[in-house]
């Protein structure tokens, strides 16, 4: 009932409205006129990229876009387009002129090196490759000025939130190590604390020195991170020492300048080791010209700090991966393939190091105090965690076989020996006592290593053969040979480590290895030895005596290299005694051979390295 109600209540109230009634003549169009108006004002845009006119010349990517429009590109908020820019930009760039490419360098390592910093993993990579291909077709001159950009971006990704950012910066270190080590090494102090903020935390307020960090959530483990992260580390080592010797040559081919304070007496033109000379400036005062000296990009100050938090950190990497178990007496220590890449990395960074330590003044006082501050600090605890358990071998990859075949898991057959790592842990032990003096005993600990290692190293020249040994393997052989006889001889012969046995070695493998250049490195490690005035210890062995007797017969051969005829004639002017008979009895033979002598790296057609050849009878008058 009251629905009904409010019903017609509503309509009383509709009704009671006024209404007004609409003409025709205003809703309806009159005939004729009931047509749609489809007219429109139109205004021209106007795109001036659009008018201007290519150059028939010019090159342009499959999309008809030049270097400017893919540099725009680059900054596109799609990925896709981002990526496929950069593989048209290397598409144009690899049938463009160089001189094109000196004109862009400067945006597009720009462009190229913000892109190291995407979010897509796909885009970081190509940039990467896009990166490679250009350093890779400038010289290293055109990159220097613009140094810092690429630098900058480096630590940028180095540091970077985003773990997979931070992991690709080692590919965006490889490419600048591999095309522009020089530009990489003297920024290198800008590089290197980004390292050690990968691998751990560095605490300098309440316990001073760094800890290891660890990645949880991360797809590879701690142990491969450390891998990667050392394996840059290790190649940034060896940029900077290629990067200083480059400098000290440099530097030698200049003739120092002698100046004078005003209390100033005398001026001294040589040192213990060569002779120098100097040109005289007596007029300035080296007061007031020091700020016009040249400041070194990496001081040996900030090294050594360096160094001094590598280290140990290097050590307590290598004791979460190196085995436990006790084992007898030098026997091989067996370690994983990822141990021993670690221990590669490991052994090259510490020799870096070294070899960084060698290239300082020798008679600086502050480098000699460098030098065994180093040994002092560093020493017992590298025998303590690298020699305990040396030497070591690796399990070898395991290999699908056939199963017809009886499988053998005999030690011999699972083991293969790190010969390269071996040999580098050697050579840095033998740098370390060379530090001792002369007269000065070794501790029980050291001379025990010190008798493993001419052990090991004796092993491994007699089992020596050239086509299972690598190249690095044999460098770092030359590497230790150098530093045992030449410069930690005297101290070992002090403390009665003889080195007979190893230099007998030597001589017979100089004459039964086959290739030519093994033998001349060898010939030329036995020369200096020779030549070394020091060494009187290993002067009097009779190993010696007998090496120079065979040397006449080298002048025999159908080649020889020009660093071997030198050696010769500088020990014949000294042992003349041991090698006179044999050098008359075979006069004639080595005249008429030195006419057809293949001379091997020398220079104006051989002239000078042939008369070498005949004034070897001159001395012995």
């Amino acid at each position: 009932m009251s629905k009904g109600h409010k019903r017609s209540k509503r309509l009383k109230s509709e009704k009671s409205k006024i209404k007004l009634k609409t003409k025709r003549s205003v809703t309806s169009l009159p005939k004729g006129l009931n047509i749609t108006d489809t007219s429109f004002k139109v205004k021209k845009i106007l795109i001036r990229e659009q008018l201007k006119q290519r150059s028939e010349t010019e090159i342009l990517s499959s999309r008809k876009l030049n270097i400017d429009d893919l540099l725009t590109r680059f900054r596109h908020h799609n990925s896709t387009v981002r990526e496929d820019a950069l593989r048209q930009l290397k598409d144009i760039l690899s049938r463009d002129s160089p001189k094109t490419l000196h004109s862009h360098v400067n945006s597009l390592l720009r462009g190229i090196a913000a892109l190291s910093l995407d979010k897509e993993r796909n885009v970081r990579t190509s940039s990467f490759h896009a990166l490679d291909f250009i350093l890779g077709r400038i010289l290293t001159r055109h990159v220097t000025p613009l140094r810092e950009i690429v630098i900058s971006y480096l630590s940028c990704a180095m540091t970077h939130i985003d773990p997979r950012v931070k992991e690709d910066s080692l590919l965006f270190l490889d490419v600048l190590v591999k095309n522009c080590d020089s530009v990489v090494a003297r920024d290198s102090h800008k590089i290197l604390p980004n390292f050690l903020g990968m691998i751990c935390s560095v605490h300098k307020q309440v316990r001073p020195g760094a800890r290891l960090t660890t990645t949880l959530n991360s797809k590879s483990t701690d142990v491969k991170w450390r891998i990667k992260v050392l394996e840059r580390l290790a190649n940034m080592f060896v940029s900077i020492v290629s990067y200083r010797k480059l400098c000290i040559d440099a530097r030698s081919n200049v003739l120092p300048i002698a100046r004078a304070t005003r209390y100033t007496r005398y001026i001294p033109v040589y040192s213990d080791n060569v002779t120098r000379v100097c040109e005289r400036n007596l007029d300035k005062d080296v007061s007031l010209i020091g700020s016009s000296s040249v400041k070194e990009t990496l001081p040996v100050e900030d090294v050594m700090k360096y160094v001094d938090l590598l280290m140990p950190l290097m050590s307590d990497i290598w004791l979460e991966v190196c085995p436990d178990e006790k084992v007898s007496s030098y026997t091989e220590r067996t370690i994983s393939s990822e141990a021993a890449a670690l221990l590669t990395s490991i052994v090259v960074i510490v020799q870096s190091i070294v070899e960084y330590i060698d290239t300082l003044d020798c008679n600086d006082y502050d480098v000699a105090r460098t030098r065994h501050w180093f040994k002092d600090t560093f020493h017992d605890a590298y025998m303590k965690n690298f020699l305990s358990s040396f030497p070591y071998g690796k399990v070898k990859p395991f290999v699908h076989e056939s199963r017809k075949h009886q499988e053998n898991f005999s030690q011999g057959d699972c083991m293969d020996g790190c010969l390269e790592q071996n040999l580098g842990l050697c050579q840095i032990h033998a740098w370390f006592t060379s530090l001792f003096n002369k007269k000065e005993q070794f501790p029980k600990s050291t001379k025990t290593y010190c008798v493993s290692v001419v052990k090991y190293l004796n092993g491994a020249i007699e089992t020596w053969c050239d086509s299972s040994a690598s190249s690095a393997s044999f460098s770092r052989l030359i590497k230790l040979l150098r530093t045992l006889f030449l410069r930690a001889g005297p101290v070992w012969y002090t403390n009665c480590i003889s080195l007979s046995h190893t230099l007998r070695l030597i001589i017979e493998a100089s004459t039964r290895l086959p290739k030519k250049d093994v033998q001349s490195h060898l010939y030329l490690i036995i020369g200096d030895v020779m030549l070394e005035s020091t060494l009187i210890e290993l002067h009097r062995e009779k190993a010696f005596e007998n090496f120079v007797t065979i040397l006449p017969n080298l002048l025999l051969r159908s080649s020889i290299d020009d660093v071997v005829i030198r050696m010769i004639g500088q020990i014949v002017l000294r042992f003349k005694e041991y090698i006179r008979k044999e050098l008359m009895a075979k006069r004639k033979s080595i005249i008429e051979n030195a006419k057809k002598i293949d001379i091997v790296g020398s220079q104006d057609d051989n002239k000078r390295s042939r008369h070498m050849i005949y004034n070897l009878f001159y001395f012995l008058d």
